[in-house]
């Protein structure tokens, strides 16, 4: 009988702590409260939240909740065929992540000599997996997630620019100047 009521108590206090850190998650994630200056005990909660993610916002589904940035390329050859490429083809989850992460920091970046290194560095990746590539065109944009009943009345999303530049390889580009010095 010992043994049985220890499998017991052990469950009970399984699913108290279980509960609470369900109670944790609604209060400060979905809630949005902060304890951190609500004394120590509130304090010890807020650490906890941040070390489990239990104060991360669950709102995904939330009508304030947009779309997060994407980066797109299009791959122009020497004919003119165009190939449209993403930073992500084909990688697991974990790549797809951190690329998404290099593009929201894209986004967030108010430097624009910054921006274009990194612009520039993303052609590179393109003109490596592309290497017939004559020139790409690298655009940076976030497409709005339209409610339900309005997604079923449009045929594409809705999208904002907020960034594009057109690149071509160093060499072409000094191909072309030079071209350009020897005319009349």
């Amino acid at each position: 009988m010992g043994t049985e009521t220890n499998g017991r108590g052990r469950a009970l206090v399984l699913l108290a702590a279980a509960a609470g850190h369900l109670g944790l998650v609604i209060i400060v994630g979905a809630f949005q409260v902060d304890l951190r200056d609500r004394g120590p005990l509130a304090a010890a909660v807020a650490a906890y939240g941040t070390l489990s993610g239990a104060d991360s916002g669950y709102a995904f589904f939330a009508p304030g909740v947009g779309s997060p940035p994407t980066a797109t390329f299009e791959v122009m050859d020497a004919t003119g065929a165009v190939t449209l490429d993403r930073l992500m083809s084909g990688a697991n989850a974990e790549a797809r992540l951190r690329a998404g992460n290099i593009v929201d920091r894209f986004w967030l970046e108010e430097d624009q000599a910054l921006k274009r290194v990194m612009a520039a560095s993303w052609a590179g990746k393109m003109f490596a997996r592309h290497p017939a590539a004559a020139s790409v065109v690298v655009r940076v944009e976030e497409c709005e997630v339209a409610p339900m009943r309005e997604y079923r009345r449009q045929d594409e999303l809705t999208c904002d620019l907020h960034y594009q530049a057109k690149l071509v390889p160093q060499a072409k580009l000094r191909a072309a100047r030079a071209a350009d010095q020897e005319a009349p």
